[in-house]
């Protein structure tokens, strides 16, 4: 559940900060670019968690 979370945060961060540059350039609007800011500390956390929880998994903790 970590692991997709965070496959599918990296996957939204980019496209919102894709969208959000491209939006910038053109119409100075800079909604979808703060989204986009927004989303990358949720790809730490999910990653810091699914990582956890796989070594966690492995080493028995």
């Amino acid at each position: 559940m970590w692991l997709s979370g965070f496959s599918l945060s990296i996957i939204l961060s980019a496209i919102t900060l894709y969208a959000g540059f491209n939006n910038v350039r053109k119409a100075d609007d800079y909604t979808v670019l703060i989204i986009g800011l927004l989303l990358i500390p949720a790809i730490f956390f999910f990653a810091y968690k699914g990582i956890k929880l796989i070594l966690d998994a492995i080493f028995e903790k």
